[in-house]
């Protein structure tokens, strides 16, 4: 992994970043910070430090489940992305779970389609929604995957290759559709 040095790296804790990709209306709010630490080819926790952001992830590895952001850190943040305050407090936060997560949800065929912009796939809510079985737009039963491996993937690019392997494996006969609920 990479470590950036602050007085060479393209992220500056003084001015905005370079570029920050707008948040989408069904993104979840660390599905978007993923997506960011992404495009600087970063995990979410080094792109958090070296933003100076107190995302509130004790251990870094549920960036994807991440809640409400302190006041503090939504201003920061604002800065950096040149997004209003409001407009991140609008974002989706991850749903309250009951008790240990064994798997994460998502729809095969909206993953990487997005359709207000094919160039950007996003985590949706609903797909952290523990009460959701199916997609709402297509009806389809979500696909899982095994939260040990979700919470293994250190930006979103790292989950969608997870994702994008785990439908090669479904498609392929690797392992069974059914089976796929362990993933």
């Amino acid at each position: 992994m990479l470590t950036w040095n602050m007085s060479h790296s393209p992220i500056s804790s003084q001015r905005p970043l370079p570029f920050a990709p707008r948040p989408f209306e069904a993104e979840v709010l660390g599905g978007w910070i993923g997506r960011i630490a992404s495009r600087y080819r970063m995990s979410v926790p080094a792109f958090a430090t070296a933003c100076e952001l107190d995302l509130q992830m004790p251990d870094g590895c549920e960036w994807l489940l991440m809640r409400k952001l302190k006041p503090q850190m939504v201003v920061r943040l604002a800065a950096l992305t040149r997004i209003s305050v409001e407009r991140i407090h609008d974002i989706p936060v991850a749903p309250p779970w009951e008790g240990p997560r064994p798997y994460f949800f998502y729809c095969a065929r909206c993953v990487f389609l997005n359709p207000l912009d094919v160039a950007a796939p996003i985590w949706r809510r609903e797909w952290l929604d523990q009460n959701m079985s199916a997609c709402p737009t297509h009806g389809d039963e979500f696909q899982t995957l095994r939260a040990s491996r979700v919470l293994a993937c250190k930006n979103l690019d790292m989950l969608l290759v997870l994702v994008s392997r785990n439908e090669h494996d479904l498609r392929y006969g690797v392992i069974p559709p059914r089976a796929s609920r362990i993933h």
